[in-house]
């Protein structure tokens, strides 16, 4: 007797699909299926029947994730499947069921359990739950809207009433991707500024609660923060957009510049670790969509580029699955969108050694020249520590004046000490200082100047904002003037010779290097 295989639609939506023995079909959106949902790829998944051995080889292929029996698959993993199962070709959505005919040898179809409704000793034994159902099984839905302040309001947090924890996130950037303003202007003029940005947003958002996501928004806002908007009316604001959603939502603010401000990973860490009622989230199943992603300008005809890099930067430092709103909402395609790119990826950073050079056998004075937060303090403290304190620093960070500065290099080198001077010293107005001084004391005066560029410093200015190191932030404003005044340094300034230095870090711990290497900036 020949066995044959079939996919059954659950809904009866279309007729059975035949899968052959030992042939490769691949299903998706396409007129077999009926699927026109353009969240579902054309090519979602791969199925090879083996009739012989009643299985089915399966294979996701799909950007978004396929289930079987409720549960997610890995995109390219392989997965047997037997008479029965229930193949999802989305998660949650568009269900069929293998079939062999006929069934398996000695496969017995569950039989129903007759019950006498008078006889209460007759009991049903419970299907045992999966981990996933028994940990959302506790979950309670929120019973009211409630507010949150976190880190003396670095962070704000909404829940709205029938919001539940769950194992799969949406997470949604706000200005721009779910609302946009009234006005026309990028900013809003006033909290009653906005609109939802398009008719699809609510629908979409209700399917994707419908399906088991809990629904999040993302945002920064800055203006909280700095005193522009009292974050009493930002409140108003957040419990009229998520009524006007009509979908219950839990929204986060960061106010600050910190950890918790985009893309660093901050806001998204509350959630996982502690407004989850700890389940897990599956990051393969969860995903974000914002509308900051550093598309060029005109990538879309007479579009601007946009403001920043911000949401997807922050889908990459999670490993989650990014979508623009022309993406979610319309099943628009990035694929020929120019983007930009980083202008520092901290992931190539590479450690580099010690430049024994940097020590000489002299006394001598060292200038060290580059960016703020190009890494000059962190060298001044390997060379007194690798010379055995024969250098010494003068910090103007410390010091205060380039003058006390010179003063103190003065009597340590009159001493018989090397001195390292830890400023910025962009031009040679600045650097000539130095020069002059270690004529006037008759000492040799060498340049280390730090390689680090402007985008790298701004990072690792970042990185010290972040994990709350000893520093006095350095605005944009100031990164912006050295680079303008910055004249590169050569022997012909008196210098004995010009050292090239590249940037080493150093990290306390594990997780100071993982946070480093994440993308701290907005662009």
């Amino acid at each position: 007797m020949t066995r044959q295989c079939f996919l059954r639609c659950l809904l009866d939506s279309h007729a059975p699909i035949n899968l052959p023995h030992n042939v490769e079909i691949i299903l998706g959106r396409n007129k077999v299926t009926k699927i026109k949902d353009p969240v579902c790829s054309r090519q979602q998944i791969s199925l090879k029947a083996d009739c012989e051995k009643c299985e089915v080889e399966l294979k996701p292929l799909g950007v978004n994730p396929s289930g079987l029996d409720g549960f997610a698959l890995k995109r390219h993993g392989q997965y047997t499947v037997s008479h029965g199962n229930r193949v999802e070709i989305l998660l949650n959505n568009y269900i069929h069921v293998v079939e062999f005919e006929p069934p398996p040898d000695g496969y017995e179809a569950p039989k129903p359990i007759k019950r006498n409704l008078d006889d209460s000793s007759q009991e049903i034994a419970p299907r045992k739950k999966s981990k996933i159902e028994s940990e959302q099984a506790d979950v309670k839905e929120a019973m009211d809207n409630s507010w949150e302040e976190i880190d003396r309001g670095e962070v704000y947090i909404f829940t709205a009433k029938g919001v539940k924890s769950s194992n799969k996130i949406a997470a949604f950037d706000m200005d721009g991707t779910l609302i946009k303003t009234k006005s026309g202007k990028v900013h809003p003029v006033d909290i009653n500024d906005w609109q939802i940005a398009i008719p699809q947003v609510s629908k979409k958002l209700l399917e994707k609660a419908n399906e088991g996501y809990k629904i999040i928004i993302l945002s920064n806002q800055s203006p909280i923060g700095n005193g522009r908007v009292k974050i009493e009316d930002f409140k108003k604001k957040i419990e009229g957009i998520v009524e006007k959603l009509n979908v219950p939502i839990q929204v986060y603010l960061a106010t600050g510049k910190g950890f918790y401000r985009k893309p660093a990973p901050g806001m998204w860490k509350l959630l996982s670790e502690q407004k989850n009622d700890n389940i897990a989230i599956e990051m393969d199943s969860s995903f974000y969509c914002g509308d900051a992603a550093g598309r060029m300008a005109n990538w879309a005809p007479g579009k601007k580029k946009d403001h920043s890099m911000a949401d997807i930067l922050l889908a990459k430092n999670l490993g989650l699955k990014f979508y623009t709103p022309e993406q979610f909402f319309f099943g628009h395609s990035i694929a020929n969108v120019p983007m930009s790119n980083p202008e520092f990826i901290p992931q190539e950073l590479k450690s580099e050694p010690f430049n024994e050079a940097l020590i000489s056998t002299e006394k001598e004075l060292l200038v060290l020249v580059g960016f703020p937060g190009s890494g000059k303090s962190t060298l001044a403290k390997q060379i007194e520590k690798k010379s055995g304190n024969k250098y010494v620093t003068v910090c103007r960070d410390v010091l205060g004046t380039w003058q006390k500065c010179a003063a103190e290099a003065s009597k340590l080198l009159k001493q018989g000490k090397s001195v390292v001077v830890d400023s910025t010293n962009p031009d040679t107005e600045s650097r000539a200082r130095w020069t002059s001084l270690a004529q006037q004391l008759n000492v040799p005066c060498r340049c280390a100047r730090m390689a680090t560029s402007k985008a790298h410093a701004q990072h690792n200015n970042k990185f010290r904002e972040i994990m709350k190191m000893n520093h006095v932030p350095v605005s944009d404003i100031v990164f912006h003037s050295y680079k303008n005044k910055f004249v590169e340094p050569t022997v012909n300034e008196g210098f004995k010779e010009v050292i090239q230095v590249k940037f080493s870090p150093t990290f306390e711990n594990k997780e100071a290097e993982t946070i480093y290497c994440m993308y701290l900036l907005e662009k």
